[in-house]
């Protein structure tokens, strides 16, 4: 059957028309996207609704039961307090970074091993031992002893020597 140049006009216009009305292919993320849309638009809509139709004042006694009520429901953490050891570290490295021992002053070259120092300094001042004689570390150490006080002096006294001379811890 030939077509008449009319009827291939008429047919390529209805082809046009059917092309513009319906909408590009949509890509499968696409499409997932819109669904998510259409699945999540109607429960935001509400519920932005509703805090929009909340009222700006809310009167005294019922904010002190709210926050009541929200204090026992959602305890929050409490942060946790530093113990005196990690305390001593700390200024240790402040001591570590105020003098030119591990870089020059104000920074320091090798991190590690000056915290590997002032940490190895600050367990010996918490057993009790004895300072060293000069430096950056007996800075650190006497410090260290001065921030765990009575605790360093306690484990001191609690070393008790055993058989043959070792060291006993006693409690």
């Amino acid at each position: 059957m030939v077509l008449s140049k009319a009827d291939k006009r008429e047919i390529a216009d209805m082809l046009n028309a059917f092309a513009e009305r319906r909408p590009p292919p949509m890509r499968p993320e696409d499409m997932l996207l819109q669904a998510a849309i259409d699945y999540a638009t109607p429960r935001v809509t509400s519920g932005a609704q509703a805090f929009t139709d909340m009222p700006r004042f809310v009167p005294f006694p019922e904010q002190v039961v709210g926050a009541a009520i929200e204090t026992a429901l959602v305890p929050s953490r409490r942060k946790k307090a530093m113990t005196k050891f990690n305390k001593a570290v700390k200024e240790g490295m402040k001591i570590v970074r105020s003098s030119s021992s591990y870089g020059k002053k104000g920074t320091i070259s090798n991190s590690k091993k000056a915290f590997s120092a002032v940490t190895k300094a600050v367990s010996k001042a918490r057993k009790g031992g004895k300072l060293p004689k000069k430096g950056v570390l007996r800075k650190v150490q006497s410090h260290a002893k001065g921030i765990l006080g009575t605790a360093a002096a306690m484990s001191r006294k609690a070393i008790k020597r055993g058989p043959k001379g070792r060291k006993l811890r006693i409690f």
